[in-house]
């Protein structure tokens, strides 16, 4: 046993150590964990241990939020204000956002991470099943959005009252876009003499390309003259935001959703540009033409077929539909399942391993394949490649599948640190012009950079010198090595894997303090709940 063996092992930040952890548990375990009062309940001293659980070692923890969500419906609430929520590939925003919940719903609007384009489908206040039943933000969101961000999005709303006071707050200021959608909103709900109230503070300047488009002032002023000068504006106003209610092919490929600056719209601006996971669908109908569709049109286009990916919500036959057509989606499908996989291996040679290696790790992340069936379905190559992969978010089925095959055990570290992910080759954990990040004092504390000087170390050595924060908490300039994370979760799968109260056990143990390494916490975890 080595001196560091004897030393006392605890979390100093027992929430970001239990979310360290909880990265390496399958979504079985999670639903669970977080079910059970020891570990949700709140504790006199240490707090709740599955508090913002949802984010590790940097990044979205998705399996935590999508257990959340299965268990009480809600997702958690710091994960409202988080920039990780708007990333494309996670596609918890549209989860999100069709609960149709006003209170998220409102939490989201204020959040200052929001995209500009989601906070304008927040302020439509309408519902993401059909697009007509009215969701209406909350009122003390309406009473604190007085920020000229949210104000330019409150201008898109269906309440005439709201649009109004936001059209009244924000004067020449106000989104040349959103005023003409006020304005139109004002006009046809026969509020004429309001709108002849606020011509003089409408925006006065041109705009659009090249400013070719008179100032919004002027549209309103001619609306209010005649009929030809209302239906002018009605038209424009359709013009210059794309309907968020798609229901076709052609509407989910449409160019001026996707690159805004690409394409000859008659206003070129971010009002168009959508979030892969921010549209609402009608499903029913994209079913029902899509036959007569493929019969006269042919494939998806790739934007479509990629957009299908990216959706939690596509019909199946869809979703198989869009990666026949387009294999190179495949990595993109976040839950896929075992005959999704079975297709990607058929076409392994067009694709390559690695293709096949993500849609292996995304279902074991989401729950929808097992160590099994992966090892059943995956080539001699891909096998290889997925039993060294090195992707954080999928470590644990990496652990799952390598003892599965015999290939579990210590690593020498040899080199001592590199900085592949296993998610690309631009994705990258460390970068070459920072000392921090290959200085092993810093990433792993002084007990192992006075070992490292004197011989060659391992993962096991590293584990069994480490305080648990080092390697489960890290701080962002201190990321640990994969090969190290990679036996932790061997580990874990091994003690702790299938157990809950195993898991329990260890956290109660990170919590309060345990005289021996986290490789041996793990163990007894394990032991006591045999």
């Amino acid at each position: 046993m080595t001196y560091a063996a004897v030393a006392r092992v605890w979390a100093a930040d027992i929430r970001a150590c239990a979310a360290g952890l909880l990265r390496f548990a399958t979504p079985g375990e999670l639903d669970a964990l977080l079910g059970d009062p020891l570990t949700s309940e709140a504790y006199t001293s240490f707090g709740t241990l599955t508090t913002r659980a949802h984010t590790s070692y940097g990044m979205l923890n998705q399996a935590v939020v999508e257990a959340s969500l299965r268990r009480d419906g809600r997702p958690p609430a710091d994960l409202l204000t988080d920039p990780a929520l708007y990333d494309p590939k996670s596609c918890l925003l549209g989860r999100v956002l069709d609960m149709d919940d006003p209170e998220v719903n409102g939490a989201l609007f204020l959040s200052p991470a929001t995209p500009r384009n989601v906070l304008r489908q927040l302020a439509g206040q309408t519902s993401r099943r059909d697009g007509v039943t009215p969701v209406p933000l909350p009122e003390h969101v309406l009473r604190e959005a007085g920020s000229v961000r949210l104000l330019n999005a409150l201008l898109h709303s269906p309440d005439p009252d709201i649009a109004a006071h936001a059209l009244r707050a924000l004067g020449p200021g106000a989104e040349h876009h959103g005023a003409v959608r006020a304005c139109r909103l004002l006009l046809d709900t026969h509020r004429s003499p309001e709108l002849r109230q606020l011509e003089d503070r409408l925006p006065g300047v041109r705009w659009g390309p090249e400013e070719s488009e008179p100032s919004v002032g002027a549209y309103a002023r001619a609306a209010l003259r005649s009929q030809d000068g209302a239906e002018r504006l009605r038209e424009l106003s359709e013009k210059v935001r794309r309907p968020e209610w798609l229901t076709s092919v052609a509407e989910l490929g449409d160019a001026a959703g996707r690159d805004p600056l690409g394409s000859a719209a008659l206003v070129r601006s971010v009002v168009h540009r959508r979030h892969p996971c921010a549209p609402r669908i009608d499903w029913t109908a994209l079913l029902a033409a899509e036959p007569e569709r493929r019969r006269r049109e042919g494939p998806f286009p790739y934007p479509v077929a990629r957009l299908l990916a990216l959706r939690h919500d596509t019909p199946y036959e869809l979703l198989r539909q869009a990666v026949s057509d387009h294999p190179e989606v495949a990595p993109l499908v976040t839950a896929p399942t075992p005959e999704l996989l079975a297709d990607v291996c058929e076409r392994l040679a067009l694709l390559g391993a690695p293709a096949a290696v993500k849609v292996a790790g995304n279902g074991f992340v989401a729950g929808t394949l097992t160590a099994e069936q992966i090892a059943s379905v995956l080539p001699a190559e891909a096998l290889e490649l997925y039993a060294e992969s090195l992707w954080i978010p999928g470590l644990r089925g990496t652990a799952a599948l390598r003892t599965l095959t015999g290939r579990a055990g210590d690593v020498v570290l040899r080199p001592f640190f590199c900085d592949e992910t296993g998610h690309g080759p631009r994705h990258r954990l460390r970068s070459p012009s920072r000392r921090a990040d290959w200085d092993a004092a810093a990433v792993y504390g002084p007990r192992v950079a006075d070992a490292l000087r004197h011989r060659e170390l391992s993962a096991d050595d590293v584990l069994s010198m480490v305080s648990p924060d080092a390697v489960l908490a890290p701080g962002p300039a201190a990321p640990p090595d994969p090969r190290v994370l990679r036996r932790l979760a061997e580990l874990v799968h091994q003690n702790l894997g299938g157990r809950p109260k195993a898991w329990t056990v260890a956290l109660l143990l990170l919590a309060r303090g345990f005289v021996g390494t986290l490789p041996e916490l793990l163990v007894a975890a394990g032991a006591a709940a045999a």
